[in-house]
Formats: structure tokens, sequence, C-alpha cells
């Protein structure tokens, strides 16, 4: 059973497990990193990621979805395993706004707690500003990812 998350909101915005009822608004958020998804889609991925240990965090303001976190563990046989940040996204209208500052420490926090030794995350050449925004926080670029796309 997972801890309570670390209190880590802003004034009137805190964290919390997604639930299947965030569908949609996940989905928004999904779409305004260029990834549309259908929410009937969403919710059923979230399902099953959750069922397979995957959690997803979400930032609510006013009863809204503004901001999400999917958290991943990566197991290793020669080391502790890898917290990794799948995805992170604030809607744009909140951005800069320490949104996702709370989001990666809320992650940070339940990583530490589940015995990973390190966090990585992953984020496409173009995103510039997240690129910055990972490295104020104190990621730094470690390795090349070779991706393979196999044929569906």
């Amino acid at each position: 059973m997972a801890p309570p998350i670390l209190s880590v909101s802003l004034p009137e915005v805190s964290i919390r497990p997604a639930s299947s009822a965030d569908a949609e608004a996940l989905a928004d958020l999904i779409a305004e990193l260029d990834y549309p998804t259908a929410p009937a889609l969403i919710q059923t991925r979230l399902e099953e990621l959750t069922a397979a240990g995957d959690q997803l965090l979400v930032a609510e303001y006013q009863a809204q979805v503004i901001g999400m976190i999917h958290l991943h563990r990566m197991h290793f046989l020669h080391r502790a395993p890898d917290g990794r940040v799948v995805t992170l996204g604030v809607l744009a209208a909140y951005r800069n706004q320490q949104i996702g500052a709370k989001l990666l420490a809320a992650a940070e926090h339940q990583f530490q707690h589940e015995g990973c030794g390190r966090v990585e995350v992953t984020s496409g050449f173009p995103r510039e500003a997240a690129h910055r925004f990972y490295q104020r926080a104190g990621y730094e670029p470690q390795s090349r990812r070779f991706v393979n796309v196999l044929p569906r």
C-alpha cells in the first residue's frame, strides 16, 4: 500500500492519485502535449497501468485537474530500481506557477519511499522549455536512448 502523498501543494492546489473519473481532464492534458487520445482510451489505459503498478498523480485546483505525472518503476539485476517519470504535463494556463515542480517533488518522494535509487525522465528534442525545467530541478543528461518502432 502506498504512503500518503507528500503535502506539496501551493495555496489551494492539491496533489492526489488519479482516478477513472479524471479521464476527460487527462485527455485534455495529453492533447496539450500533442498526443490526442480519447478519454475512453485514457480510462482503459489508466486502469491497466495502475493494475501493473504504475501510478498517476494529478494536480487539482478548484476541483479542476490542471496537471499530471505518470510514475513507473524499472527494476534491474545490478542496482536498485529507477523511478521513471513517463509523462509530466500542466495545462498551459497554469504553467510557470510551480505546479510541475510540485508534481515532480511528489514523484521523487514516492520513488524514494519505494526504494528507487534514481529518477529518470525523457523529453523529446523539440521540448527545450521542458529540458530547462528538468535541469533547474537538478536533472542532467546522462545517456542516449535508442528506439526501434515495432511493426503492428
